[in-house]
């Protein structure tokens, strides 16, 4: 097997060696200092040989620790044991082979010339191990960091797609909600004014097809959300007759902010259907949105017959409603508010407190 250094592994090297070098320079300023009369030559020549090759070993060291296969700090440190032995032993051989090109001949003996350099050597091996541990379990704890940064980030990623596909979902379940109400009202009538039903038929049609576009994404601009509650009440008012007024007020600084798809027309069905319809002289819903600061306030009001005995939109809630309460927790997170409640003088009132949001924020 062919072994490739690459750029890191290279920089890495140079970078013990470096690092090695320095400190024979330092102990060579020390013996300097201690017998200055012999130079800085005879200093360097004393103490480099050791340290230079230490800093060639080096790289070596740390791949014999990366081949290590332990899990625990200490059987780590028993491993270096013996290959602190073994590569102390490395470094005085090449050593006392370089010693005639230093010294001009080799020293007298060589189990003598390992026995006074030795203790010494293998604590300078203890230093090198131990910084090459430190390092392998810093690189360690920072690979594991990242790791947990990208689980968390694919979890949030799986957490925002699923709540997408529980909007969608939501969404899938409201329209064919809606479609079925639409068509009882055009079949009301069939029989008795078959023009008035194909007109309602062909303007069905037509917002069926505004629908389709609009239930493309969980949020449209207020000025969409309107035009689509406009088609609505066009049929809407062909079942009333006059028996329904609805009337839209809305702040021009309002139109461009963002809501929830599907979030009017079901708030202002629910008014019509529970609230005005009852009636046999039917009523009037009043839908109200303006900005408040930082939130946007949509109000649905109507003076119908009010909420029963006992109302709760917990246990209450019909489609409508019920996937009102659930785009908003999905879109809003604790960051919404939704009640349902008598109005003031008589009839309901619905009313969305969510965050004031537009395309440039």
């Amino acid at each position: 097997m062919v072994v490739v250094a690459t750029p890191n592994r290279w920089r890495g090297a140079a970078a013990a060696f470096a690092s090695c070098a320095l400190v024979g320079l330092l102990f060579a300023g020390q013996v300097y200092l201690l017998n200055p009369t012999n130079g800085w030559a005879a200093a360097l020549v004393f103490t480099m040989p050791q340290w230079c090759v230490w800093g060639v070993l080096a790289p070596f060291v740390a791949r014999s620790d990366a081949a290590l296969r332990v899990h625990t700090l200490r059987a780590r440190v028993l491993a270096h044991v013996p290959l602190g032995l073994a590569w102390t032993m490395v470094n005085l051989s090449i050593r006392f082979a370089i010693r005639p090109v230093l010294h001009g001949v080799f020293p007298p003996s060589f189990v003598g010339f390992v026995a006074q350099r030795f203790m010494w050597d293998v604590q300078v091996y203890a230093v090198i191990a131990g910084i090459v541990v430190v390092r392998a379990y810093a690189a360690e704890a920072r690979r594991r960091e990242r790791d947990a940064a990208a689980l968390e980030l694919r979890a949030a990623r799986l957490e925002a797609g699923l709540a997408e596909a529980r909007l969608h979902a939501l969404g899938s379940q409201l329209q064919p909600h809606f479609l079925f109400n639409a068509l009882n009202t055009v079949s009301a009538f069939t029989e008795r004014e078959p023009k008035t039903a194909r007109r309602l038929m062909a303007q069905l049609g037509e917002l069926l097809r505004a629908s389709l576009d609009h239930a493309a994404r969980p949020e449209v601009p207020l000025r969409r959300e309107l035009a689509f509650l406009d088609d609505y009440l066009g049929i809407e008012r062909a079942r009333f007759a006059d028996r329904l007024d609805v009337a839209v007020c809305a702040d021009d600084a309002t139109l461009d902010a963002h809501v929830p798809a599907f979030l009017l027309q079901p708030l202002v069905e629910n008014a019509i259907k529970h609230g005005v319809g009852p009636r046999a002289a039917g009523g009037r819903v009043d839908v109200e949105i303006r900005r408040t600061g930082d939130r946007l306030v949509v109000r649905v009001r109507d003076d119908g017959v009010g909420l029963p005995p006992g109302w709760s939109l917990d246990a209450h809630a019909g489609v409508g409603l019920g996937n009102v309460v659930g785009r908003l927790e999905g879109l809003y997170p604790g960051r919404h508010g939704f009640r349902v409640a008598p109005a003031g003088a008589g009839g309901t009132l619905a009313e969305v407190d969510l965050p004031f949001q537009t395309m440039a924020s």
